[in-house]
């Protein structure tokens, strides 16, 4: 597998037990990959047999999420990597041949972003000239930025984060700021590669919702000997994705966390002009 590109596998130490069934289904897999793979915890190390993981050890303990991911991407050798994140378990083959050439059309073209599944956004879209296989995700896309797989270059999301944000707002004002940039943000052909049907990494969509198993992981487990105690965090229910709120609490809601971003991007933006 091409390895000059990294993998971040973005954490937390209190989702560790996420850690041995990701790497043994990575391992799996994706055998093909030789690269370096950062484990992006607070104080925890992991190892696993012949996987080059690298346990970031950021001491940001009770920290935003974007500020954690700010850490570990300025810990990765090299420009380019791959995010993913440690519920994200590989259920198939990945499809190394493709992502390779993939990673060479993203590198050479110097895209921003790549993102490798159907999952990412939906549109719109321009058809890329650059090949077939490849779309260029419009400026007013929702999700543009996305947290689902992708290839990244570095310094193009450290220039979308902030460190106060949310995984939830990052996609939400991220997006927003990078329609305000020349970023040239990419993902496959949906029309050729689909969730179920021809992936690149194929992977359970969020092995965990809202800190509690999603019911998919438990056959794929079993069939991999991965044994997990599942009545620690629990099962996902349907009831459990739902919250129930007044449209009126949820408009007002949304106004408030636009205001208190816009703020705190003022405040941003005063003190890099410094």
């Amino acid at each position: 597998m091409h390895s000059n590109f990294s993998i971040i596998v973005n954490t937390t130490d209190s989702f560790e037990d996420c850690w041995l069934p990701f790497f043994k289904l990575f391992k799996k897999y994706w055998p093909e990959y030789s690269g370096r793979i950062y484990l992006n915890t607070e104080t925890k190390e992991f190892k696993y047999e012949e996987l080059n993981i690298i346990s970031v050890k950021s001491g940001l303990i009770n920290q935003p999420w974007s500020e954690c991911l700010q850490y570990a991407i300025n810990q990765i050798e090299g420009e380019y990597f791959i995010y993913m994140q440690e519920d994200y378990f590989l259920n198939n083959k990945v499809n190394y041949k493709s992502i390779t050439e993939l990673y060479e059309l993203f590198e050479n073209n110097k895209f921003d972003c790549l993102h490798l599944t159907d999952q990412c956004t939906k549109g719109p879209f321009d058809i890329s000239t650059v090949n077939k296989n490849l779309w260029e995700i419009k400026k007013g896309a929702d999700y543009r930025a996305s947290t689902q797989a992708a290839f990244w270059r570095k310094e193009s999301i450290l220039e979308i984060i902030r460190p106060w944000e949310s995984g939830w707002d990052f996609e939400k004002f991220g997006t927003i700021r990078s329609c305000k940039s020349t970023s040239k943000i990419m993902c496959v052909n949906q029309d050729v590669y689909k969730k179920d049907i021809n992936e690149l990494i194929p992977y359970v969509f969020t092995g965990i919702i809202k800190g509690k198993w999603k019911k998919e992981v438990v056959p794929l487990f079993k069939e991999n000997q991965i044994e997990i105690v599942y009545k620690n965090r629990g099962l996902v229910e349907k009831k459990d994705g739902v919250r129930v709120l007044s449209k009126v609490n949820t408009f007002i809601n949304v106004v408030l966390k636009y205001l208190k971003n816009y703020l705190l991007e003022i405040n941003y933006q005063k003190k890099s002009k410094k």
